[in-house]
């Protein structure tokens, strides 16, 4: 497994991790919960805090 951690303006968002060539995409609850916090993408909301591959990997 491999890991990406995600910035935004410096602070951690969260992380992207791939596992036998399918990517993922967690967000850590300090961002989701954060005043002012937005989601990286339209189809990745912060009401989930995981994201499967065929919503990442169009992203990236």
């Amino acid at each position: 497994m491999t890991d990406l951690i995600a910035l935004l303006d410096g602070l951690e968002v969260g992380v992207v991790r791939q596992d036998r060539n399918r990517l993922s995409f967690a967000y850590h609850d300090s961002w989701r919960t954060a005043p002012g916090a937005y989601p990286l993408s339209l189809s990745m909301p912060l009401a989930a805090a995981e994201h499967p591959h065929a919503a990442i990997e169009p992203f990236l």
